[in-house]
């Protein structure tokens, strides 16, 4: 089984890219505390990745520093590392969290003007979800 549940906030706002094919991607990195006896020790740092209307949805009303709820799988791929010439290959484990839901926890942002056509059906009230 791989499923993942965090909860944390955006250390940067959801940086989004169109793929061919009409596909949206957003990447943006995840910061979990990390707890030990009741006292904070320590900040994980974990990449994710939204696709597609989430990721649109993401981008639009979440910024650096909202509180979310992620739930999804652990992606990883292995990437070739550069270096220099001649020197021996190396690959170097890339993880990641592909997320099937999300869930605001904070007052997700405003919109930016120049989205003033959309109607407020689309917008995600503060604790809703956005999903595919």
């Amino acid at each position: 089984m791989n499923n993942v549940q965090l909860i944390g906030n955006l250390a940067r706002a959801v940086e989004l890219r169109e793929l061919g094919g009409g596909k949206v991607v957003g990447k943006s990195i995840l910061a979990v505390s990390r707890v030990r006896k009741g006292e904070r020790v320590g900040t994980d740092w974990i990449p994710v990745t939204l696709w597609d209307r989430q990721a649109q949805a993401a981008g639009r009303y979440l910024g650096k520093g909202s509180r979310v709820a992620i739930q999804g799988r652990l992606h990883g791929d292995f990437v070739p590392q550069r270096g220099s010439e001649g020197a021996e290959k190396r690959t170097q484990l890339r993880l990641e969290v592909v997320v099937d839901r999300i869930t605001y926890l904070s007052a997700p942002r405003r919109a930016e003007e120049g989205a003033a056509d959309e109607t407020s059906a689309e917008k995600p009230a503060g604790g809703g979800r956005a999903g595919r």
